[in-house]
């Protein structure tokens, strides 16, 4: 599209990956600009939805959930935490955007800091600001084909694409900073270290790759002989575990060695790790397309619930810890499963496991009527309560 003007936002996330500052200057020197041309800027001051009806619901909400669909809309909805008559805890879930974000269909979304972005078919990655509920503008025309993966990393973004590319993004000014090649193939999932010093990709061309994010350089690869379509690092980052179609393998990060395989009758799709902090232990949470989700422990390999409460296909996974405002309540592991079904369930995660999954009752439900690809949760940006804002005043 050539240079034109860019557009900007004020907000930064914190904790930059630490780095040094070849590829910054390097990308300074270019002057790569961003594709945003003068009627998409214009564009960037319209909001998701009018604000004098859903300033109290956007800025008050315990947390949202963002999803994508094939239909090229893009979902926003809040939740809220009730207590019901009996104590027991509810979600409600209220829709706060809807928007035709793409011309094909999404395949994924993240949020980093108040910055949410979606990545489609159509070549094109779109960026919002969630907190400001404008539009900032697109990137485009550096990637070739589907933008497949989205992970954001302090004030960095990184994107892969079915061109075997990973780019490199300063959400400061959406500069590109760095164009990763060594992929034969689409990349179907890209994977931060949770000390933003390295990165995991996996493609069609049945390798993983290892990238060094303090030079953008590949530091390793490996092949593991088929296609990986999911891959993610564990809390501590000891070891990363790789979806392939029916097989779901953990690895060492020591030797790239397996250390645990699980099989699986019915097509894999979606996995997230998650940490129980009562315990201790660490799972991996699989959606599948046999409707269901199911539970593994990521130690032994074993299963310790499933769940199939969806009509269609689990198309994606979140976790979120979120603690209600009301009452005395402990903080809440929620899992958000979304489906092809059009349905958004959520689901305290620790009682998953604790009844194997069985006799479960989503603590809140959201139908999107559409078919769902993707999702992502981040939590709300909460109102002080009055004390809060006496106390901040003085």
């Amino acid at each position: 599209m050539g240079s034109k003007k860019r557009s900007r936002t004020v907000q930064e996330p914190a904790e930059p990956i630490k780095n040094t500052v070849d590829w910054e200057s390097e990308a300074a020197k270019k002057k790569t600009k961003l594709n945003v041309d003068e009627e998409e800027e214009e564009d960037s001051e319209k909001t998701l939805l009018p604000v004098e009806t859903l300033t109290e619901q956007i800025t008050n909400e315990d947390f949202r959930i963002v999803a994508g669909s094939y239909e090229r809309i893009l979902y926003g909805v809040n939740a809220f935490w009730e207590t019901k008559k009996d104590k027991e805890l509810s979600l409600r879930l209220e829709p706060v955007f809807i928007f035709p974000a793409h011309t094909g269909c999404i395949r994924t979304v993240a949020v980093g800091g108040s910055h949410l972005a979606s990545g489609s078919s159509d070549e094109v990655i779109k960026l919002y600001d969630l907190k400001k509920r404008k539009e900032l503008g697109a990137l485009a025309g550096q990637q070739q084909g589907d933008i497949n993966s989205i992970e954001f990393y302090g004030k960095y973004m990184l994107t892969a694409s079915d061109d075997g590319t990973i780019c490199i993004w300063r959400s400061k000014d959406w500069e590109l900073l760095k164009t990763m090649k060594g992929h034969q193939g689409r990349i179907n999932s890209i994977s931060i270290h949770p000390s933003g010093k390295v990165a995991l990709s996996v493609s069609a061309d049945k390798t993983v790759r290892l990238w060094n994010l303090m030079t953008a350089h590949k530091a390793s690869v490996h092949k593991i002989g088929k296609e990986g379509t999911v891959v993610r690092w564990n809390t501590a980052g000891t070891q990363y575990a790789i979806l392939f179609e029916r097989q779901l393998i953990i690895y060492n990060v020591a030797d790239a060695q397996p250390a645990v395989t699980i099989d699986s009758r019915s097509k894999l799709l979606s996995m997230e790790y998650y940490k129980d902090t009562n315990t201790d232990k660490e799972y991996l949470v699989v959606g599948s397309e046999d409707r269901s989700f199911r539970v593994w422990d990521a130690e032994t390999g074993d299963k310790v619930a499933e769940v199939s409460q969806h009509k269609m296909r689990v198309k994606a996974v979140d976790i979120i810890r979120t603690t209600p405002r009301e009452g005395e309540h402990k903080p809440v592991d929620v899992l958000v499963s979304v489906s092809s079904d059009g349905m958004m369930k959520c689901w305290d995660l620790q009682k998953v496991i604790s009844s194997k999954g069985e006799n479960m009752t989503p603590l809140g439900e959201y139908d999107a009527k559409c078919r769902i690809t993707c999702c992502t949760v981040n939590l709300g940006y909460k109102v002080p309560k009055e004390s809060e804002q006496t106390e901040a005043a003085e």
